[in-house]
């Protein structure tokens, strides 16, 4: 009688979708570093807003009937910079809840993903139309009127192709995420 062979033990099988915490803990970690940026910048802005120097580009910016938004966003830089960190805090709270494998954290995600998609789409168009702004204003010149205008399309296209490009993947990730193996682990 010979001596059988042991069996070789089998690896165990690697568990399928490992790239969600490690995707959720990255997104948690980013954000609460731009919750504290703006809060450091919002200290900051705190500082410089009553300057004189402040308050002189808030009024140039009035007397040249600059974009309202624009105007707002120098006229409360500490304002804007708070709610640029809530933002930034609901990101973040989203980003936990997926880390921890909660089913409103998915969801709170995937809908982050798609709203900050469509913010690209809005900023691009602001910045496009605070240039185009700019440029009547900076350029008497037509020729420089002309160069800058260059610039201006090149940005914007640039922008945009990257909105696009981010739009496309965050959509891919919220699919993923969504997928009904993915959604089965939450609870």
């Amino acid at each position: 009688m010979s001596p059988s062979i042991p069996d070789l033990p089998s690896p165990a099988a690697a568990p399928l979708n490992t790239w969600v915490k490690p995707l959720a803990q990255g997104s948690f970690w980013l954000c609460v570093l731009m919750v504290v940026y703006f809060l450091g910048q919002a200290v900051v802005a705190a500082v410089l807003a009553p300057t004189a120097l402040w308050q002189a580009l808030v009024k140039l910016a009035w007397e040249n009937q600059l974009d309202g938004s624009l105007l707002w966003v120098l006229a409360h830089p500490v304002a804007t910079s708070l709610i640029a960190a809530l933002l930034c805090l609901g990101s973040t709270l989203a980003s936990w809840g997926l880390w921890r494998e909660r089913r409103w954290g998915l969801w709170a995600f995937v809908w982050a993903l798609g709203l900050s998609a469509l913010a690209n789409f809005v900023i691009t168009w602001w910045l496009d139309v605070v240039m185009l702004q700019f440029i009547g204003l900076a350029a008497n010149d037509g020729e420089l009127q002309q160069q800058l205008q260059v610039q201006r399309l090149l940005m914007t296209l640039t922008l945009l192709g990257t909105s696009v490009l981010f739009a496309g993947l965050q959509g891919w990730l919220g699919w993923r995420l969504l997928r009904p193996d993915i959604r089965a682990r939450f609870r």
